[in-house]
């Protein structure tokens, strides 16, 4: 066994092992040796050969089989990947400071409810399962992605049968370990219910099955809903909007964390179901000021004439719908 194998083997996930992967092939292309002997450099020697091969990335190598350079994001992880490495094979790679800082995105588009709104109106039936479940969870998409159809399915069946209008089950992140509450909300539920009655049997909940199909349902989403986009759109937007969503309707850091699936530092589980007790009683309350996005708290709100055209408007065929209403309205 080589010594990458060795040490990918010690990775406690998928994800880590491919990210760690892809980092140490960046490396070895720009180093152009094997690792025993970058292993074989003395401490000072390792990190002037990690240093400059962070200098050299952020000023614009780039690896044969990329047309692009390396973001410093990526950079980073790299690095990572490297300290954890040299970690497994009892050597330090101290930069003291040196490393590249990490950039934080600004250039995403920052969804607000209105928009979430509209794209929930034009999405269809799995669409509006996808949305209502990802701004119910709050969850990273690949956990959304995993969710099986059966236990879902069973789930749901359970809160119908003892009249819940909320699901709450414990899951475990894949990625760290944490342990997190899972929340289906009545408006996750129902979608989520519409669209099995579809039919959908495949082991997986949706049939999205990539990050990208789902980034590019957003992008859709957002384009037929007229949506004024101001960044890039993609899914970790609406884990954000469900944090900050939370945050507004009194949610404390460990809550949004326990929802969410971020780290928190433990020492029993005596807290955890604290935890779970403190979001159970507050979480209907933030779905319906903060997390609804049916639409439905606008629609309560029109006169009666705007609730009829709002019902003309979704009607899918809109133009006879139309000619309905003007019909009507001009007494023909």
């Amino acid at each position: 066994m080589s010594l990458l194998e060795e040490w990918l083997g010690d990775c406690r996930t998928q994800s880590t092992r491919h990210i760690y992967m892809t980092g140490m092939r960046l490396f070895l292309e720009w180093y152009q040796k094997p690792l025993e002997t970058f292993l074989g450099l003395e401490p000072k020697d390792l990190r002037h050969v990690a240093l400059r091969f962070q200098n050299e990335a952020l000023n614009g190598w780039v690896p044969p089989w990329r047309k692009e350079k390396l973001s410093q994001n990526t950079v980073l992880a790299v690095l990572t990947a490297l300290g954890s490495f040299c970690s497994h094979n009892d050597k330090v790679l101290r930069l003291r400071g040196k490393r590249a800082h990490i950039l934080i995105d600004l250039s995403s588009h920052v969804f607000s409810t209105q928009d979430l709104v509209k794209m929930f109106g034009v999405a269809r039936i799995e669409q509006k399962a996808i949305l209502s479940t990802f701004c119910s969870l709050g969850w990273e998409v690949q956990a959304l992605l995993q969710l099986k159809r059966a236990y879902v399915e069973s789930l749901i069946y359970r809160a119908r049968e003892q009249r819940q209008e909320y699901v709450y089950f414990i899951h475990q992140r894949g990625k760290t370990g944490a342990v997190r509450l899972g929340v289906l909300n009545p408006l996750a539920i129902e979608w989520v219910g519409e669209w099995l009655k579809t039919g959908w049997h495949g082991e997986r909940l949706f049939s999205y099955t990539t990050k990208e199909g789902l980034n590019g349902m957003l992008k859709h989403l957002a384009r037929d809903a007229h949506v004024t986009v101001t960044g890039r759109v993609h899914t970790h937007l609406l884990r954000k909007w469900v944090m900050s969503g939370l945050s507004r309707a009194g949610f404390n850091e460990f809550q949004i964390k326990f929802v969410v699936g971020k780290t928190i530092p433990l020492s029993d589980m005596t807290y955890l179901q604290t935890l779970q007790q403190e979001v159970e009683e507050r979480y209907p309350k933030a779905f319906m000021e903060q997390l609804d996005i049916s639409g439905r708290k606008v629609v309560a709100g029109l006169s009666g004439e705007d609730r009829e055209l709002l019902a003309v408007l979704k009607d899918p065929d809109f133009r006879k719908g139309l000619l309905e209403y003007v019909k009507k309205k001009a007494g023909l």
